[in-house]
């Protein structure tokens, strides 16, 4: 059994918050194999919460690794900037999956992904004004309560569309969100290097304007140009200007832990491992900060607010919430629909989020995945389709994908499978396509092509093991 080591004596790199140094990449199944043969390669692993929620086989795998690296819970759906308040039960069951993973750190974005009652499905990048700063202080306070007492990172965010009344700049904006909450943040170069290159200005520039005394963790990602726009894609290498830009911030904030984000159109793992090695090496050339000294205790930088006062803030919502409402209807708006927002701005929003369905929903059918390609192109057209569930999105999605799949004679036998599987942990959808997790126990059957049959079965609990059962003979 391999034992976790909370760091590496060769990254020489400063811990975060008692346990995180060095270089680490998000754990993917597709990584396992290669991880698990060569743990010395990363420090620590990063797991997205909401995959852990989705699933309890991913629950189970980041509890086992936890054993083996320190493992940062990654949250994408938590809401942080939402005018309507945070949802707080999103945030004990962060709280709770921090507590079993023993995590020393916790990470969340500065975005919103609700409005006005609809989820959007994605990450969506606040204005940067005060008053939108001070609603994320406002959320933090209260999803803090939550959360074990450890750091929580603060992660800036991708701009695929602009507000029409921004009143700070990008660096001030992340100022100002550092001072009200306490909040260190989890500086992403790739989304930085994204939004400078999008807005027509330096990137190197644009990151020496963020508060860098302020980063305890650094992303970086690979992107690709689409029509003129730079996507932070996470499914293409890192490329050389995003290093250089890393470089460049590591020359500002020290050794800071460094993260290797990569969720598609996985590379042979030495491909990954040689850009791990490149961030080890800049972070080990970077100079060290000074430490204080021994009697000076480090307060967080926070507000004269108070974080209990509410905050009102009116305009901001009703701007979140059409937003949500343009992102997510089920015909394209017109320019003249759209505004006050840009229409163009809009429409690749909106293309985002149908990929970024496609993505969520794709894990969930792990057989039919096998079949790259097909299973891609089948997602696309069934999420085309399909009008966004309310709730458990990803799930939706995937049974309509399996229904889908299960009438095509190549795909059928893994869909079926997945599908069965599905249903077993999950009953819908309703009228509005919406599912919900099943508790009560299931046991059913499914005859696959050729005459296989397989049995799924679950006992009670919406986290209880799915058994999947294939009679010989």
């Amino acid at each position: 059994m391999l034992s976790r080591s909370p760091s590496s004596p060769r990254s020489g790199v400063p811990a975060v918050g008692g346990g995180v140094r060095g270089v680490g990449v998000g754990f993917r199944p597709e990584l396992a194999a290669d991880l698990l043969s060569a743990p010395g390669t990363v420090d620590f692993v990063e797991v997205v919460a909401e995959a852990c929620f989705a699933s309890p086989a991913a629950r189970r795998e980041a509890a086992a690794i936890a054993r083996i690296w320190p493992v940062v819970p990654h949250g994408v759906k938590l809401s942080l900037g939402s005018a309507s308040g945070v949802d707080l039960e999103r945030a004990r069951r962060l709280g709770a999956l921090c507590r079993e993973l023993a995590a020393p750190v916790v990470s969340e974005h500065v975005a919103f992904v609700r409005g006005g009652g609809r989820e959007i499905g994605h990450l969506t990048a606040l204005p940067y004004t005060v008053e939108a700063a001070r609603v994320v202080a406002r959320n933090v306070a209260a999803a803090r309560r939550a959360l074990p007492d450890i750091p929580l990172l603060l992660e800036n965010a991708a701009r695929t569309l602009r507000f029409p009344d921004d009143d700070l700049d990008e660096g001030r904006f992340y100022a100002e969100v550092a001072a009200r909450t306490g909040c260190d943040l989890l500086l992403d170069v790739g989304n930085a290097y994204a939004n400078a290159v999008n807005a027509g200005v330096d990137p190197a520039a644009l990151v020496q304007s963020y508060p860098l005394d302020r980063v305890a963790m650094i992303h970086i990602a690979g992107g690709a140009r689409e029509h003129g726009f730079y996507f932070d894609t996470h499914a293409h290498p890192v490329p050389e200007p995003v290093f250089a830009l890393l470089a460049a911030v590591l020359e500002r904030t020290g050794p800071v832990p460094i993260l290797l984000e990569r969720d598609g159109d996985f590379p042979p793992f030495a491909a990954l491992a040689a850009e791990i090695e490149a961030a080890r090496g800049l972070a080990r050339a970077a100079p060290r900060r000074p430490a204080p000294p021994a009697d000076c205790a480090v307060l967080p930088q926070i507000s004269t607010m108070a974080p209990e006062s509410p905050v009102d803030a009116p305009a901001l919502a009703a701007a979140q919430a059409r937003v949500a409402e343009l992102l997510t209807a089920p015909i394209e708006p017109s320019p003249d629909d759209a505004r006050p927002f840009d229409a163009a701005e809009i429409a690749r929003s909106r293309a985002i989020l149908q990929r970024k369905r496609v993505d969520d929903a794709l894990p969930l059918l792990p057989r039919l995945s096998a079949h790259r390609e097909a299973a891609a192109r089948l997602a696309a057209r069934c999420v085309e389709a399909s009008p966004r569930a309310p709730r458990l999105t990803a799930v939706a999605d995937a049974l309509r994908i399996a229904d889908a799949a299960a009438a095509d004679a190549r795909l059928a036998p893994e869909a079926a499978v997945d599908r069965l599987l599905l249903r077993a942990r999950f009953v819908g959808p309703a009228g509005d396509g919406s599912v919900r997790p099943r508790l009560l126990p299931f046991i059913r059957r499914e005859r696959l092509p050729g005459g296989r049959v397989v049995w799924a079965i679950k006992g009670v609990g919406s986290s209880a093991e799915v058994r999947l059962v294939e009679p010989r003979g």
